[in-house]
């Protein structure tokens, strides 16, 4: 049916679908990737300025009950409308590599970054974007490889993955191992398939873990940064590279809180200002006091001090004194 590159295999080798756009018009384009997005995703229109299809290569790959399939498309916005799969259950993944990623479910929006992994519910309508294009990872197994009920596995769905969780990356790896390597023999395959479904149960353990725990691998980066709030050089990619993770990871555990790196670390500073400023007035100048917690510049520590306790820091240092006098 596909012209496409689909390198000769005897009964018991699997090989991969190699697929190229390059010289179709639009209407064959479109019925070819109906036919490819559909085997993975169910039944989808693609929606696409004229042309823009042209540029379209890929490779893609089916085994037992899991089929992935990556995606490079042009640099042009991309929207994918999915209709829902009927039959069995699936579970969809999707990961876009050059660019945010926006799926629209179930009356919820999700927007994750370059390199985050999101489970979406296959047997439900979606809506999913990639703004700039470029590069897409996606996959379907069946909704009973994660071996959860109804509601506990719905939980998962939409949640992003931050790329740097370390089992995220062995599932990816599998799924690579699947595309890029093949021909496959049968055995080959079928471990590759094993594998991948083991590690499933790790990266639901990370989706269903409890506020607390997610708390618990913030705990390490929060310490490092009350440790060295006086290193005005302090930042994100700083602080990832000393725990060995990245710094997306970190902005991605601050966001579990509803917060941010910079607002956190600048929360802290502010508060251990306000701390040395309450000791009374035989503390040294004020500017010292900011030096002391990180602060560069004085005249926006004064502006964010304000800001945050909505006086001066003077002030403080006033009251602080007259108490104690």
């Amino acid at each position: 049916m596909l012209h496409f590159d689909h390198r000769p295999a005897g009964p018991a080798v699997i090989s991969p679908l190699n697929f190229d756009m390059a010289g179709r018009d639009d209407a064959e384009a479109l019925r070819l990737c109906a036919g490819l997005f559909g085997t993975v995703l169910g039944d989808t229109e693609l929606l696409l300025p004229p042309g823009a299809l042209a540029g379209l290569r890929g490779v893609k790959c089916d085994i037992a009950n899991l089929s992935v399939m990556t995606c490079f498309f042009p640099a042009a916005p991309l929207r994918l409308r999915g209709f829902g799969m009927v039959g069995e259950a699936k579970v969809l993944m999707l990961r876009s590599m050059e660019g945010p990623l926006v799926v629209e479910q179930g009356g919820r929006r999700i927007e994750t970054d370059a390199g985050d992994f999101l489970f979406v519910s296959g047997g439900e309508p979606f809506d999913w974007g990639l703004p700039e294009g470029g590069r897409l990872d996606c996959g379907s197994l069946p909704a009973g490889a994660f071996r959860l009920g109804g509601p506990a596995l719905s939980r998962l769905m939409l949640r992003p993955i931050p790329r740097a969780f370390p089992p995220l990356q062995l599932l990816i790896t599998y799924g690579a191992y699947l595309l890029m390597r093949g021909p496959h023999s049968a055995g080959e395959a079928e471990m590759a398939n094993t594998h991948f479904n083991e590690i499933l149960p790790l990266v639901v353990a990370y989706l269903e873990a409890p506020a607390e725990e997610a708390a618990d691998r913030l705990s390490p980066v929060r310490r490092y940064i009350d440790d060295h709030l006086r290193d005005g050089a302090l930042s994100v990619s700083a602080v990832a590279a000393v725990l060995g993770v990245t710094p997306r990871y970190v902005q991605k555990l601050f966001q579990r809180e509803g917060t941010t790196f910079s607002r956190y670390l600048l929360e802290r500073r502010l508060a251990e200002a306000r701390k040395l400023l309450l000791q009374g007035t035989r503390m040294p100048p004020i500017s010292v006091t900011a030096y002391e917690v990180g602060f560069g510049d004085i005249s926006y520590f004064n502006r964010a001090f304000r800001k945050r306790y909505g006086v001066a820091p003077s002030d403080i240092r006033k009251e602080a004194g007259a108490a104690s006098g």
